[in-house]
């Protein structure tokens, strides 16, 4: 029952990125992954939460709709510095990072080249909503009003 519930959940996570960014896309999915990863990490937040990431890609909206830390509203900012890094923070300072793994961004290109080809991406992106965590971030905790 818990497994059904998860699927729901997920699969609501992932119609609700879609209509946010208009499209299935490797990154945005993989922004959602890297949201919800960081939130259940993170635990019960208390206050707002304020969110960085790394790079400017189709991520950030993954991260949005997983997070509620929207852009416009000054809630996620971006440091092109290039890492697929989100930086995740209570208004307390406790905070969580998650980074997308060298796997995650190589099935991420491998589904893109897909899409750019007009091949059936389906498998691919299906991957990416369910891999196992581990395999496609690193998680680690942040120190306060620090980095990792």
């Amino acid at each position: 029952m818990a497994k059904t519930s998860f699927m729901t959940e997920s699969s609501d996570l992932f119609l609700r990125i879609r209509a946010r960014h208009g499209h299935y896309c490797p990154m945005s999915t993989l922004g959602g992954r890297l949201g919800a990863a960081a939130l259940q990490a993170l635990g019960e937040p208390v206050g707002v939460l304020r969110g960085c990431y790394h790079i400017d890609t189709c991520a950030i909206d993954g991260i949005a709709v997983a997070t509620g830390c929207l852009p416009e509203a000054g809630r996620l900012t971006v440091h092109p510095d290039g890492r697929h890094r989100l930086e995740l923070r209570t208004a307390a300072g406790r905070g969580v990072c998650a980074e997308l793994t060298a796997t995650a961004l190589e099935r991420a290109a491998v589904c893109r080249r897909l899409l750019d080809d007009g091949g059936d991406a389906d498998a691919v992106l299906a991957g990416l909503r369910t891999g196992p965590v581990g395999e496609l971030m690193a998680l680690t905790v942040l120190v306060e009003g620090g980095d990792a």
